[in-house]
């Protein structure tokens, strides 16, 4: 057996186990921006003692998805309107630069493989029972997609921390809309038809405008809540 067979086969650290998996959670909104995480209720949950659970914090602080706030312990990291402001333009700049190197680089089946993703966008938009947590599950599968095709690791490696940064959470303030979900496909389906005639800059353009898109919706539904403040 050799190093890299011997290294597979041991064990990961409960402390990076509990780390990934409550990243994953506050990705996913099972954790909302402001909300406290015990040590005590994380370690009931997973069955395991307490100092692993507070590693697993301490990572997570490192990455910037939660911070110590006293007298209240651990809590998910509540961007003001203008760090979510800031996310979203650079996230915005990374999603443009993702769709023009999948323009670039993407192989003909990569591209038809694209299609159901539009799709699946395009019919959930016009269905009211839709909740924005369904749609957002739809949206992000199609960036998923794309970003795994781009073929640049260090774009995917930033793409995804700003992507786990509550950013779902404010994406479905963005698509609580019908109004705003048909916009969306409106500039999906031109992105769509870019990629396809291989037109890598006029796609990354839309890419861009989509996302800018969502984030002037996510500061307008931002404001119509004044009064939502962290738990």
């Amino acid at each position: 057996m050799d190093d890299t067979e011997r290294k597979s086969r041991v064990p990961e650290p409960l402390a990076h186990f509990l780390a990934r998996e409550l990243a994953r959670a506050i990705e996913l909104g099972e954790y909302k921006p402001g909300q406290r995480m015990g040590e005590a209720e994380i370690a009931a949950r997973y069955g395991v003692s307490r100092a692993p659970v507070r590693e697993a914090l301490r990572m997570l602080t490192r990455d910037e998805l939660v911070v110590q706030r006293p007298r209240r312990g651990t809590v998910v990291v509540h961007l003001s309107p203008a760090e979510i402001s800031e996310m979203f333009e650079l996230r915005s700049a990374l999603y443009a630069a993702v769709v023009r190197l999948f323009v670039r680089r993407a192989l003909p089946g990569e591209l038809q493989a694209y299609l159901p993703f539009v799709r699946r966008i395009e019919v959930l938009a016009d269905d009211p029972s839709v909740t924005p947590a369904q749609f957002v599950e739809s949206t992000q599968a199609a960036s998923a997609f794309l970003l795994a095709h781009c073929g640049n690791g260090r774009l995917q490696k930033a793409f995804r921390k700003l992507t786990s940064q509550s950013y779902r959470y404010y994406a479905m303030m963005a698509h609580s809309t019908i109004a705003h979900r048909k916009l969306l496909v409106g500039f999906a389906k031109d992105m769509l038809a870019a990629i396809m005639a291989g037109e890598a800059e006029r796609a990354s353009d839309l890419a861009w405008r989509l996302h800018e898109s969502n984030h002037a919706a996510a500061l307008a539904a931002i404001a119509a809540r004044p009064g939502d403040e962290p738990q």
